[in-house]
């Protein structure tokens, strides 16, 4: 991959954001999901599942800081981050058309989900050798 400071930016301040959500929910689920309205306090198989994944966000957001400061790890961090953030985003949306809107702060993480996406499929395409 190019070198280049927008990329770089990119990739720092996506992984930020993959690593706090991921972070935050892996270590307080109960209280995350309750910012957005949802109830799990009683159910542990869903913290369970939802710890689970908070993992992998942030794990993919820790990859995605090093692709900023390692240039092996740059192709692959632009990728995988901006696969995760479609895949997010086009999850919700399925969510969306087969089951109703969500909560305002869900359809606003879809957008974002969206937007990073798009900007880091962009960049990859751009900065690809």
């Amino acid at each position: 991959m190019k070198n280049s400071k927008v990329l770089k930016a990119f990739l720092i301040l996506s992984g930020l954001l993959l690593t706090f959500i991921g972070g935050t929910t892996l270590f307080i689920p109960v209280e995350m999901k309750a910012s957005a309205g949802i109830d799990i306090a009683q159910n542990i198989s869903v913290i369970n599942d939802i710890r689970a994944f908070s993992a992998l966000l942030f794990t993919v957001g820790v990859l995605t800081i090093l692709g900023a400061f390692t240039h092996k790890l740059t192709y692959t961090s632009i990728l995988i981050s901006s696969m995760l953030f479609l895949s997010l985003g086009g999850g919700r949306l399925l969510s969306i058309l087969m089951d109703g809107m969500p909560v305002d702060g869900l359809t606003k993480a879809t957008m974002l989900e969206f937007v990073f996406g798009i900007i880091g499929t962009l960049l990859f395409v751009k900065h690809k050798e």
